[in-house]
């Protein structure tokens, strides 16, 4: 009885509230798509601007590191004691922001469900 009526009912014409809510679902869905595909690129871009700002600052002060230390130098010594502490700050500072953009991320999905 359920099935004729369904059918009586879309026999004639498809019923018009339906339609728009499914194609208001399916824009709001696309919009969404897009924003995240935005958003993705946008922190993929923050995330080399950030690598390719490390690099450029720590190559030169790398390269004076290794020259010291084939000039006969030894690890112990005071600039490279500074050198390699900078280092490991720089890279632990990278490593928390990059966790903390993971973290945001991933609370806003949640919310979202």
């Amino acid at each position: 009885m359920n099935g004729d009526f369904a059918r009586s009912r879309t026999a004639g014409r498809p019923m018009p509230e339906v339609v728009l809510r499914t194609r208001r679902s399916v824009m709001e869905a696309a919009q969404q798509m897009q924003v995240q595909r935005r958003r993705k690129r946008q922190q993929m871009g923050y995330v080399l601007l950030a690598l390719g700002t490390l690099v450029v600052l720590a190559a030169p002060a790398l390269w004076s590191a290794f020259a010291d230390l084939a000039a006969g130098e030894e690890f112990t010594d005071m600039p490279l004691m500074l050198l390699t502490l900078s280092l490991v700050l720089l890279s632990a500072m990278f490593a928390v922001l990059l966790v903390s953009w993971r973290s945001r991320r991933h609370g806003t999905n949640e919310d979202q469900r």
